[in-house]
């Protein structure tokens, strides 16, 4: 009996194994990349997208919120390609490419815009400790250079038509004419020919109006292109400053550094050791033309990281 019912049982599974091989024939596999396009085909079958810039939306059975990030692309980028042209295509992408970076340099435009807006607040330029105390300066500081008779005889509007043509921006009370040279800045002649041999024959712009505010005692901040020449603006006067204290009362050795109220001492203070080397180089090459006239020396030390200190004392002691 256990002999008959073997055939039926190897029969069965044949018959089972025989239904799986046709269930197995009717399928086929469809890959999850495959299904996607369908299912995208399906989505935006009969609609036509004229701009490329509208976007298209489904409501329905909320297959958009079922969708993953980057299928509303694939959606558009597979529309673009059923019914646009390639070379409305390209055309599109660039609209689009060039409207972003629009965005981009708006973006941009509006983030200047409120860094001018801070920085033209009317703070004066004092440190935290002066304006957490309260500290109000009513005076400049105390200098004796003064602009020329003639050019202070001179009307504002002939000092904004300067500015206007030489593009300079000015914001302040009782800002200082602009000079359109060197020698109405009154530099001895060893300082115009120092500049002179450097082929620098007229200030430029930042220099015409920021040379006079300097030297009249005003805190200023400048603001001008890379090799305008701002580095002089606060250069020259220091020299001259230095120059006055040290004609008016020399020091001696072991004497000084004085820092009164017309200081005979100048700390410059710059972001970069290169920047500090080419200022020092500068300041040095224009008192060798000091020493040249027959003009007391301006001594000039260089306090950075990696210079022999002993050279730094030595300069300070003199």
């Amino acid at each position: 009996m256990s002999h008959s019912m073997h055939p039926q049982t190897k029969r069965y599974r044949r018959e089972e194994s025989s239904k799986s091989s046709d269930e197995e024939e009717d399928f086929v596999f469809v890959s999850a990349k495959e299904r996607k396009k369908q299912r995208l085909k399906k989505l935006f079958k009969g609609v036509h997208e004229a701009d490329g810039n509208k976007h298209l939306h489904d409501d329905q059975d909320g297959k958009d919120e079922e969708e993953e990030p980057g299928e509303e692309e694939d959606a558009q980028d597979l529309a673009r390609k059923n019914n646009i042209s390639l070379l409305d295509q390209h055309t599109e992408l660039k609209k689009l490419a060039e409207a972003r970076k629009e965005s981009e340099i708006e973006k941009l435009r509006r983030e200047e815009q409120k860094l001018l807006e801070a920085v033209a607040e009317k703070r004066a330029l004092m440190g935290v400790g002066e304006l957490a105390q309260g500290v109000q300066y009513t005076e400049s500081l105390c200098t004796s250079w003064r602009p020329p008779a003639r050019v202070m005889a001179m009307s504002n509007e002939r000092h904004e038509r300067v500015r206007r043509k030489y593009k300079i921006l000015v914001e302040g009370e009782d800002v200082p004419p602009p000079l359109k040279s060197f020698a109405d800045m009154k530099f001895p002649p060893a300082i115009l020919k120092a500049l002179a041999k450097k082929n620098i024959e007229k200030p430029s712009p930042i220099q015409m109006q920021g040379i006079p505010a300097v030297l009249t005692g005003r805190d200023i901040i400048g603001i001008a292109f890379t090799g305008s020449g701002k580095s002089l603006v606060f250069i020259l006067p220091l020299v001259m400053f230095c120059l006055e204290q040290e004609t008016a009362l020399p020091f001696q050795e072991d004497e000084g550094p004085y820092g009164g109220h017309c200081c005979g001492i100048s700390l410059i203070i710059v972001p970069s050791r290169e920047l500090a080397k080419q200022i020092v180089e500068n300041v040095e090459y224009i008192a060798q033309f000091l020493v040249a006239d027959g003009l007391p020396e301006i001594r000039v030390c260089l306090a950075i990281g990696g210079e022999p200190v002993p050279a730094a004392l030595s300069v300070i002691r003199r």
